[in-house]
């Protein structure tokens, strides 16, 4: 169950890198400034897994919300409908087919929940807190930006995480390379960005944590 708890979903919301002859400490700071939303975001998602014990990806679909200040819920539709998120410091699964729901807390000395935080960092423009756990490296090219982050928790893990996209453009690609080479990719698509959608992501909640 905790696979699916991928941390990739949590990044959903990352939005433009800086110039490109900015210093990375700059650029951080400017995606952090980026990030902020008082409203709810939506985006859509498709996910490919490559899995060192499957012979063929697996493919996923659906949408991811973010609403501030520690809300973040992924709303799988395909290949079956399931909602994973954060709220503050508990992580929640729901699987409406089966009804499977499981809730745990985040513990920063475990290496998942480390991780999550980071990414609850990212959406909540916590620069503090992503820059204590991780190394952020900017990577500016003619035709895509690139960050990298290298946890300084647990450097022995091998977790490799990408970030990217287009120059002067939001994140559109994330991938999470696990240290026994299973691979995640993520493609993104922003859908809205609207007071709206707030009613939208309670209702989700709700269902997620059974309240």
């Amino acid at each position: 169950m905790i696979k699916f708890l991928n941390i990739s979903f949590l990044l959903a919301t990352l939005l433009m890198s800086n110039a490109a002859n900015a210093s990375e400490e700059d650029s951080l700071t400017a995606l952090m400034q980026r990030m902020k939303s008082d409203v709810a975001v939506k985006i859509a998602y498709q996910e490919i897994r490559t899995l060192e014990l499957m012979d063929q990806p697996w493919n996923g679909s659906g949408y991811m919300y973010a609403l501030a200040p520690d809300l973040m819920i992924r709303e799988q539709l395909k290949p079956q409908r399931l909602l994973m998120g954060v709220k503050g410091d508990r992580l929640f699964y729901f699987d409406p087919e089966n009804g499977m729901r499981h809730q745990m807390e985040m513990d920063i000395s475990n290496p998942l929940s480390m991780n999550i935080a980071v990414f609850k960092a990212l959406i909540n423009a916590d620069q503090e807190l992503l820059t204590r756990l991780y190394s952020v490296k900017f990577e500016h090219k003619t035709k895509r930006w690139l960050m990298t982050l290298s946890s300084k928790q647990t450097p022995e893990t091998g977790l490799s995480i990408m970030v990217s996209g287009l120059p002067g453009q939001q994140a559109d690609t994330i991938v999470t390379k696990q240290p026994d080479g299973d691979l995640s990719e993520f493609l993104m698509q922003k859908q809205a960005t609207d007071e709206a959608l707030n009613q939208t992501v309670q209702h989700l909640y709700q269902e997620l944590s059974g309240e």
